[in-house]
Order: structure tokens, then sequence, then C-alpha cells
């Protein structure tokens, strides 16, 4: 184990676990160093002079500001890459989530420019993707000072209310397909927020927040100054399978060439290493 991990897991305690599992998020504070954290902001850079495929932009022409998206750049960009594959985020996940293994899954690029007021709306992540297992973790990495009314907001223990809702599409808050059985559609939580304990925090470069995959989360426009750039990665515990979804599903599971892998059966752990690299324990760690 090298030092940049000892470091990391340092920063992870039981009570942080324990957090994580009452609340279903926690805030890691100094997780990432500046090497990570270059590496990170270098990565988001080469991915907005040339988007992927999955590019989005969020906001509409005539909104104020400017919000964009954009998933699966750990295929195409190295930095990205290195991020993933070198970095802490798969010990601390192990951590978190009490997993003998780690595979990583896939990230996502949040870019909001200064003034932005289209919101990212209430959902979980789970829901969209073909993942069932309750080991499953997120980290929202910010690379730029976020405060707390600039934050993703998170509910606390909504990841275990044992309820999946309708997925909508954040530029238009399109549903993905007609609601399914055994779906539910969300609550206007903007219309009552009082009801709930909204959790999100002051944060600086290197704080991450890790939260369980079916926590309900959202986060309001920049009305700051600065701009508010955020990775976020997902990780895969020991319990993590392939799950049907009755519809539309984003983003895809793909291998390195972004074609869709169709030969998964429900079921069936994700821990093929060309789709899903073990990221822990270590490879040095295996030797």
């Amino acid at each position: 184990m090298t030092n940049e991990i000892e470091a990391a897991l340092a920063r992870v305690g039981e009570e942080d676990v324990r957090t994580f599992e009452r609340d279903g998020a926690v805030c890691l504070r100094g997780v990432y160093g500046e090497r990570w954290l270059e590496l990170i902001r270098a990565g988001i850079e080469r991915d907005l002079e040339s988007p992927g495929p999955y590019w989005r932009v969020q906001s509409a022409p005539g909104d104020p500001g400017f919000f964009g998206t954009d998933y699966y750049m750990w295929r195409r960009i190295s930095e990205l890459r290195r991020f993933a594959l070198e970095g802490p985020g798969g010990a601390v996940a192990a951590r978190i989530l009490r997993s003998n293994q780690i595979n990583y899954f896939y990230d996502g690029l949040f870019v909001k420019e200064p003034g932005t007021e289209k919101p990212s709306l209430w959902h979980q992540d789970q829901v969209y993707y073909n993942v069932d297992g309750r080991k499953v973790a997120v980290m929202w990495i910010p690379v730029d000072p976020v405060a707390r009314e600039n934050c993703l907001e998170l509910i606390g223990g909504s990841h275990a209310w044992g309820k999946s809702f309708v997925p909508r599409m954040i530029k238009d808050a399109r549903t993905l397909e007609r609601p399914p059985a055994g779906y539910e559609e969300l609550p206007d939580i903007e219309a009552q927020r009082e009801r709930y304990r909204i959790l999100s925090w002051d944060m600086e470069p290197g704080d991450c927040i890790a939260f369980h995959a079916m926590m309900l989360h959202g986060s309001r426009g920049n009305r700051s100054t600065s701009r508010r750039r955020a990775l976020q990665t997902t990780w895969l515990g020991d319990d993590a399978v392939y799950g049907l979804r009755p519809g539309e599903v984003e983003p895809r599971i793909e291998d390195e060439t972004y074609n869709q892998v169709k030969t998964l059966r429900p079921g069936q752990r994700l821990d093929d290493e060309r789709i899903f690299p073990k990221v822990w324990p270590r490879a040095e760690a295996r030797a």
C-alpha cells in the first residue's frame, strides 16, 4: 500500500463509516491530495475541449450561466484513467462499503459556470443504470471551493427508504420510460424542503462526499462568481451484480470503445476487469 493510500485511509475513520451507513452520505475531508486534483483538473479541461459521446449541455440556450455534463471520460482521457485506477478512491470505497473488493464503474463530469440557475433535479443514481446491490458508492469530488448553498444536496436516510423513483433527465425532466411497476413518482421536494433532512457542506478541493447510489440527491444552480467543477465516480462492491431496467438507461454498461455490453445476465457479478477494473485490493498488494 502506498503512502498516499495510507494517508487517505487515515482520514476515513469508523465514525465516518457509521455515518455513511446511517445517513447514506458522509463528507470526507482532505482525502485527495494536490497531485490527484491536478489530474482531475487536467482531465476536465481535456474533456471540455473535446467532449465524449455522453456530453450534454443541460442548460437551455437562453438560460443564465452554463451547465454541462459528461460520462465515461476515464475510458479516453489518460489523466482521469490514472485517477480512477491509481488513486485512493478504491481503498476509500472499500472502507466506506465494508467491501473486500472494489471494481470501478464510471465517472461523471458536472460543470456549472458562475450565475448558472439550472438545477440538477432530485434523483437516485442507481435507478439509471443496470446495477443491483447495496454495496455501490458514489464520490462527488469538487476541484473548486464550494459553499454550502452551491453544494450537492442529499436527503439523509433516503438510501434506506426501500423505494425506487422514476428517473428523469436533467435537461427537460423527461422520464426515461413510462413509470414501470415498482417505481414511484418522486415527491415535490423543493415545495416541502422543511420535511426532509437535507445534507450539504462547505467544501474545499481535496474533500469529497461519499454517498450510497440509492440516495436522493440534487443541486441548485451556481449563483456564485466562480466556476463549480466536480468529478463524480462510481464504485462497485462485493454484491454488485447486473440488474435489468425497464427501459432506456444512462450510462449504459460499455466496453473501452463505447460499445454496449449485451452478454451480461441478471444477477451476474460485475467483476470482469476488462469492463470493471479491479481497483481494490491493489495489484501490488495481491502480488
